[in-house]
């Protein structure tokens, strides 16, 4: 638990200390987004019998709040960690932050990922995620991204935890 607390503390910090007023490209401010795609996850489970890693789809609607930060909420569902005895799918619904770095240009930007929200599998409790993220801009409204997780649940969830990468598209009004 004290593991998930540094990690979850550290990612926050590090994005609202990479999100600054002092960026001057503030032409994309106030915008919605909208985006899929396809993940692949390695199990990490620390109470369980050997699960096998699961591929999912991702769905997101985000704002752009400022230069350097989105708010998006995230769901994922991971079609079916496999093992001999049973199968466990998962799916979370996340509130996340997303802080773009300094060095990131008007087509390409590097981000971290803190989120926190609800995970369901065979029970249902709170859960987390930590990651980096980078989109590429292929248009002014059209990004293809790319982005990879730790995602860990809390309380009765906690034995579950995965890393989690993600390829997708996202359009941006």
């Amino acid at each position: 638990m004290k593991r998930h607390l540094f990690f979850a503390v550290l990612a926050v910090l590090v994005v609202i200390f990479s999100c600054t007023s002092l960026y001057a490209g503030q032409d994309h401010l106030g915008h919605f987004y909208v985006g899929a795609g396809g993940s692949y996850a390695f199990e990490d489970f620390d109470k369980r019998p050997d699960y096998d890693n699961s591929w999912g789809v991702n769905a997101k609607i985000g704002y752009h709040t400022h230069p350097l930060l989105d708010v998006e909420f995230d769901i994922d569902h991971l079609n079916k960690f496999e093992n001999n005895a049973d199968d466990l799918e998962i799916q979370t619904y996340m509130i996340v932050l997303k802080g773009y770095f300094h060095h990131s240009t008007e087509k390409v930007k590097f981000s971290t990922i803190v989120g926190t929200g609800r995970m369901h599998s065979d029970e249902t409790g709170w859960c987390a995620k930590v990651g980096l993220g980078l989109d590429f801009f292929t248009t002014q409204n059209i990004s293809l991204g790319i982005e990879g997780n730790y995602t860990f649940g809390f309380d009765d969830l906690e034995e579950i935890e995965y890393l989690n990468f993600t390829i997708g598209a996202a359009y941006h009004f």
